[in-house]
């Protein structure tokens, strides 16, 4: 997969998770604890501007962050509120973006769970 087809699968994997997302925030029960969760990916070898690129396209931010010494994306405007919502819309935009690790070489996907 070249870098053109890896950003155009990561677009759409981004489409997917920000409908899932959406679809989970429906339920717009916000109680718990305020928090800053929000779905994380990383691409070894991939430009961070490739990854900007996708979000930019699918409607959301990729925000470089070092996590545990590896550069990893925040995907910001997936979610809204600050409680049980954001973590249940994080969590249905991880589960979306899992379902794409096998297609998009080196992805690897997972929740960023962090309270406020």
């Amino acid at each position: 997969m070249n870098k053109l087809e890896i950003k155009t699968a990561l677009t759409a994997a981004m489409r997917q998770a920000k409908a899932a997302a959406e679809l989970a925030g429906l339920n717009d029960e916000d109680g718990g604890s305020a928090n800053i969760d929000h779905p994380a990916i990383r691409i070894p070898g991939i430009r961070a501007a490739i990854v900007q690129e996708a979000a930019e396209a699918a409607g959301c931010e990729a925000c470089p962050f070092t996590w545990f010494g590896v550069q990893w994306f925040g995907l910001h405007g997936l979610t809204d509120g600050q409680g049980n919502q954001r973590h249940r819309m994080t969590m249905a935009a991880t589960r979306a973006l899992e379902q794409h690790e096998a297609a998009i070489p080196g992805l690897k996907v997972t929740p960023y769970l962090q309270m406020d």
